[in-house]
């Protein structure tokens, strides 16, 4: 099943006194390609989010936002026991100054001075890291699941958009000797008007239609054509997780061998079916641009 590049989600975990916030957010893009939005104390772990998110995704422009709140602060939180702490330091130093620090160090003083810490220890690093995985694992499965959505949508119009051009074609398969017999009366018609009915003359107007009926088979076009129609097809229910370039490919081959047959069978009932063929295919490849 195909899978579209357009897609977001939004998923939030919370610790004792943090709630993460993780935003996907997808578009068609040729390439792989990340942008990363991430608090400075957490950019340690960019590698790693870039390598769980390829590990599902292989084409794309993938925004990825992660956000960091205080949750509500209770007595035992981390960030008031950060906030003691700091306060108990600073009073430490000013005591060894010979100040007071009841005159100084109050709750403005201590949070203005306060920095959490910006690197973590093997232990901390480890148990952020797969906080982080758990997150990213949420965030994955909401834009895997909208992407096949999306996919389905895009597969069902391709689908229809193929049985029209099976169908036109079926038109030009029949109306494909049309051009031929028109052309064989014409010559016929002229000898005729000429009185000219000698064997000679006969066999070389024989001659000049075979050339033309040469010229004029479509045969060929009609059957790769439909050999790609089947190939595509098979994409479209294929496992893999990204067939949009050979999609594209494909797209690309059909309107080469439509050009082809318009060419060729230059008639009027031929014509208009042709050109009805071209214009799906122009909006099918507009389709395929959104497909991973």
């Amino acid at each position: 099943m195909i899978k579209s590049m357009t897609a977001y989600s939004r998923c939030s975990k919370a610790t004792s006194d943090r709630r993460y916030t993780l935003e996907l957010h997808s578009v068609n893009r040729k390439i792989m390609d990340f942008a990363m939005y991430l608090p400075k104390d957490l950019l340690q772990f960019d590698v790693d989010l870039r390598k769980w998110l390829a590990q599902e995704l292989e084409r794309g422009q993938i925004t990825v936002r992660l956000l960091v709140q205080q949750d509500s602060i209770n007595a035992n939180s981390n960030y008031i026991l950060q906030l003691k702490k700091s306060k108990e330091n600073w009073e430490n130093i000013f005591h060894e100054l010979g100040y007071d620090p009841d005159k100084t160090i109050d709750f403005s003083f201590v949070v203005s001075h306060f920095s959490p810490p910006m690197y973590f220890n093997q232990a901390e690093e480890e148990k952020t890291k797969a906080f982080l995985f758990e997150l990213m694992q949420e965030g994955l499965k909401q834009l895997l699941k909208m992407k096949s959505k999306e996919g389905k949508a895009i597969e069902i119009d391709l689908q229809n958009r193929l049985k029209s051009i099976e169908e036109a074609l079926q038109k030009i398969h029949q109306k494909k000797e049309i051009p031929v017999d028109r052309y064989r009366k014409k010559i016929l018609k002229i000898l005729e008007d000429y009185q000219a009915s000698s064997p000679d003359l006969m066999e070389k107007a024989g001659r000049e239609v075979a050339i033309f009926a040469e010229k004029m088979d479509i045969e060929e076009e009609l059957m790769r054509l439909h050999t790609h129609i089947v190939h595509f097809r098979n994409y479209l229910a294929a496992s893999e997780k990204a067939v949009g370039k050979i999609l594209e490919f494909l797209i690309q081959e059909m309107q080469r061998e439509i050009n082809t047959l318009g060419s060729k069978a230059s008639d009027s009932e031929i014509i208009p079916l042709v050109i009805y063929i071209k214009s799906e295919l122009e909006k099918m490849k507009e389709q395929i641009q959104n497909v991973e």
